[in-house]
């Protein structure tokens, strides 16, 4: 711990003025507890009204064109509770309005609220009817309207009658009666099952309808669930179950891009402020309504609030007796204690990038080993089960998938193993005599580019890169590999386009160039998939980062390879000159045969 490098002396004066701080805390913790109690007693609503304050208009709206003569224009839906909705008395309410509302006010931007029905408010918004509104991330809609960065994620649940199921069976939904909020991914699992899927606008009357017998069950999000079986008072009646289907991004979607830049970067501050989790809670909301506390319960609280003090105020007055004992043993330490300090705050620099570290690696890697361990274990599940009778080319599919997850883990520890040496300084050893035409190859091979079906492959290789100069094929092939199934994961078949059916015109195109340059040997990977930001063009290489969540991955192939060449001398890039593609470009020193024996 650090210590004050004042005289040791102002220890026994702030012993003094703790007594007087401590009377101060106790009056405010009972004026505290007071009002708590005043205000729960009151039963309090959900949400705070929106208040009409004087806002002064910032330079970004004027840059956006808002005003208070023409403010900015926000479509919200009617019937969307307990995010966004109208009450009786026609007063936009909700988490997302109080949420709106405080994004603005940082933001120094006139608004208003247009509530409409969801039919004509979501399309508003896409075709700039609206300046903007909340929507969640479509991949379709992604090409036509812009998205902010996450707000939140929103989990699907199955709510269902408990007298019906004692636990729902998600794997046999053929013939089911299912209701479910118009939701593309939601529509063609039900299909694909061969559920009897009916698309609805009213949650609401829907869930009603389900503890009816309508339906069988209704798929909504989670905190949809647990909001309309509260209000409904259906808790008893009906049960929800989790769904294993991606969560769906919640997001601001305007047709003005800039507007969107200038909201992310104001929702990464709120969120390292704290003030999403505070506005829309752990779950976006836990508790709906207000709640009845029986009365005794709070003098049984003010009681122990009592008591804490009372043997708070005993304990410091011990403590204030064992000060001056204390003082001594403090002076007699505190030399030690300053020659440790710059230790310990190198240490605790290093716990804090730790901690930091480890919580990024949970989330990252969380998915990529559970998916192919649910997979290895509904397998198993099925092979083991004697009641199933598979035929021979269901056991080789099965046999193929086992294999196919087991080496996806197996290669995911291998990451994992190469990873503990990305912070390493250690020289890699460069006494190989290869050619890059030699490098280039069993990349190539060993990522298997060559035969992706999704994509068309080109190696170039120019002339004077068959001769031998001084490296280390295995690590230097194994970053040229990153590279690839970089390049091989973030390209996918383009839609068919109008007219066309060639099937190679659907391909997306990846290409490695080898060439030489003066005393260098560079690799140039380009392909025409996702691209990458500018302002990202570093921050990809750090350690677990992924700027799409919906990519299979763990953030850390480039981490990887940039560590590899730079350690044999060389160096990996982003090329942000490259317009039409996106372009690495990964160097490695060239230290011809030839050359040296000359010396």
């Amino acid at each position: 711990m650090r210590t004050d490098h004042n005289t040791p002396n102002k220890c026994f004066v702030q012993s003094h003025s703790r007594l007087a701080g401590l009377r101060c805390c106790i009056g405010l913790a009972v004026a505290l507890l007071l009002t708590v109690m005043a205000g729960c007693g009151e039963g309090g609503g959900v949400f705070r009204q929106a208040q009409q304050d004087t806002l002064a208009v910032s330079e970004l709206a004027r840059q956006l064109g808002f005003s208070k003569d023409r403010p900015l224009v926000m479509g919200m839906n009617t019937s969307y509770a307990p995010l966004q909705y109208v009450d009786e008395q026609g007063v936009p309410q909700g988490y997302d309005v109080e949420f709106t509302k405080l994004l603005m006010h940082r933001m120094g931007i006139p608004y208003t609220l247009s509530p409409n029905h969801w039919d004509k408010m979501s399309p508003g918004i896409i075709e700039g009817k609206y300046d903007m509104g909340m929507l969640v991330y479509s991949s379709y809609r992604k090409n036509i309207t812009n998205y902010s960065d996450a707000v939140f994620r929103l989990y699907y649940q199955m709510l269902y009658r408990k007298a019906d199921y004692q636990e729902f069976d998600f794997r046999h939904l053929k013939g089911k009666k299912i209701a479910y909020m118009k939701s593309r991914p939601v529509g063609q699992m039900l299909t694909k099952e061969g559920a009897i899927g009916t698309p609805v606008t009213d949650l609401a009357e829907a869930i009603t309808d389900l503890s009816k017998g309508k339906y069988d069950g209704v798929i909504c999000y989670r905190f949809q669930a647990k909001y309309f079986a509260h209000q409904q008072r259906l808790e008893q009646q009906l049960k929800a179950d989790d769904l294993s289907m991606e969560p769906r991004e919640y997001c601001y979607a305007s047709h003005d891009s800039l507007l969107i830049v200038a909201i992310n970067d104001e929702l990464r501050r709120m969120e390292q402020e704290g003030v999403i989790d505070e506005v829309y809670g752990q779950e976006v909301a836990e508790h709906f309504g207000s709640i009845a506390i029986p009365m005794w319960v709070w003098w049984m609280l003010a009681a122990m609030v009592v008591v804490f003090l009372l043997m708070f105020s005993v304990n410091n007055y011990r403590y204030s007796k064992h000060l001056q004992a204390a003082h001594r043993r403090l002076q007699k330490a505190y030399d030690e204690m300053a020659e440790k300090n710059e230790a310990l705050q190198i240490a605790t620099a290093k716990a804090e990038e730790s901690t930091k570290m480890k919580s990024s690696f949970i989330q990252q890697i969380s998915h990529e080993i559970r998916t192919p361990l649910n997979i290895l274990s509904g397998f198993t599940q099925v092979i083991t089960d004697p009641q199933v009778k598979l035929t021979d080319a269901e056991k080789v599919d099965i046999s193929a998938r086992i294999t196919e997850n087991t080496e996806r883990i197996t290669g995911l520890v291998n990451k994992m193993l190469e990873l503990s040496d990305v912070s390493s300084t250690a020289v890699i050893e460069r006494t190989e005599q290869v050619t890059a035409r030699q490098i280039a190859k069993k990349a190539v091979e060993e990522s298997g580019i060559g035969e992706a079906a999704h994509l068309d492959f080109e190696l170039q290789v120019s002339e004077r890169c068959d001769v031998p100069f001084k490296s280390n094929l295995r690590f230097a092939s194994r970053a040229l590999e990153l590279l690839l199934d970089n390049a091989m994961k973030f390209t996918h078949p383009a839609e068919s386009l109008s007219g066309k059916t060639d099937q190679q015109e659907k391909k997306q195109q990846a290409r490695l160039t080898v060439r030489v340059h003066e005393r260098q040997v560079v690799f140039t990977v380009e392909d025409t998939g996702v691209s990458i930001p500018l302002w990202e063009a570093e921050h990809i290489f750090e350690e677990f980062v992924q700027l799409d969540e919906y990519y299979d991955g763990t953030g850390i192939g480039l981490t990887v390879a940039r560590s590899l060449v730079r350690r044999m001398g060389g160096d990996v890039w982003l090329d942000t000159t490259c317009t039409t593609a996106t372009r690495f470009e990964m160097m490695l020193p060239m230290e011809e045969i030839g050359n040296q024996s000359k010396n």
